[in-house]
């Protein structure tokens, strides 16, 4: 799967241990995948943006932020997991199948054993095996068609980044209006992002998604 050898197998043990199946050294910390994830995510961005940056280089920052969310976003990871068979090694405690499918267990476990071998055997080799995977599972030339759907990607960036966000919604009408507007208000871990106004209450959301999307990619 990985097309080498692993130096140290244990650190790969670690990366397909997920949160639920924790282990405990003697002094009580937890041992799992989450910090493994946390590389492995910083890494799988960087290389993206690099193969988006060769590929594409009449694209403009704003579509090359468009295509890398289109390729790291929850789904497609959770996808390539399964179809290489990563999710077979993953060590995991659940409750039901639910648990399984929506908290992204495969995915994770993906991003995690990129982190792996960055450490076991450095960022060249762990760059090779993600360039063979992606180009083995994603169609780059689809990556081109337009994505207007700035509210998806806006919660697949915060779901990635695990923030809670809130779409709060309203009915407006100004003095200089006759007809009734919307309004809505994106809340990021409580803090107000962006607004956004339009005349039926989905296109006020991707309004407001749009306005946020881009100034959270460009922080």
């Amino acid at each position: 799967m990985l097309g080498f050898y692993p130096k140290n197998i244990s650190i790969y043990q670690t990366a397909f241990r997920h949160s639920s199946a924790s282990l405990n050294t003697p002094e009580g910390t937890q041992i799992n995948n989450e910090r493994l994830e946390f590389v492995g995510d910083a890494i799988l961005d960087a290389v993206v943006a690099d193969i988006l940056f060769v590929k594409y280089p009449e694209a403009d920052e704003g579509k090359l932020t468009l295509m890398r969310s289109q390729i790291v976003k929850r789904k497609s990871l959770d996808s390539i997991a399964n179809k290489t068979g990563i999710s077979d090694f993953v060590v995991f405690r659940i409750r039901n199948d639910y648990d399984k499918y929506s908290g992204h267990i495969a995915g994770n476990a993906l991003e995690a054993l990129i982190g792996a071998i960055y450490f076991d055997r450095g960022y060249q080799k762990c760059r090779k095996f993600v360039v063979k995977i992606l180009y083995e599972n994603i169609n780059f030339n689809n990556l081109t068609e337009e994505n207007e759907d700035f509210k998806s990607l806006l919660l697949q960036e915060m779901h990635r980044k695990k923030h809670h966000i809130i779409f709060d919604s309203c009915e407006n009408i100004e003095e200089s209006e006759k007809e009734v507007h919307y309004c809505c208000a994106i809340l990021i871990n409580g803090n107000f992002i962006a607004e956004g106004k339009a005349w039926t209450k989905k296109e006020a959301e991707q309004e407001a998604a749009k306005v946020a999307y881009q100034r959270i990619m460009h922080q």
